[in-house]
């Protein structure tokens, strides 16, 4: 993991412990996927209300920042899943998704000089 990585999944982790606690909320392994998939569900909520899909369910719903709040959410949650399950997602990226770029760029670019 990057530095930078590091150091936000630590403080994302942090406030997760701090939230647990102060809450009361006992986590278990799979407390965290399902607490991803109900931040799925709030994310894709304010989306629909944003594209004038759904009717808002509460005043301050259906906004951008409202949006951005539950993306944040998402990707908090999902830190925490990659915490607790020891998943190195960097080394993950760069096994399944970056090791195909040079592969790509070659094929666009043979597609641009074909046009």
């Amino acid at each position: 993991m990057s530095e930078t990585f590091k150091a936000l999944s630590a403080r994302i982790g942090q406030v997760g412990e701090l939230y647990a606690r102060v809450h009361g909320i006992p986590r278990s392994p799979d407390w965290y996927l399902l607490k991803l998939t109900e931040e799925l569900g709030e994310l894709t909520a304010e989306h629909l209300l944003m594209q004038g899909r759904a009717r808002p369910a509460a005043e301050g719903s259906g906004t951008r920042e409202a949006l951005e709040n539950e993306a944040a959410d998402l990707f908090g949650q999902f830190v925490l899943y990659l915490r607790a399950n020891e998943i190195d997602i960097e080394a993950a990226i760069e096994r399944k998704w970056l090791r195909h770029l040079d592969h790509y760029l070659a094929l666009a670019q043979a597609a641009d000089r074909a046009e």
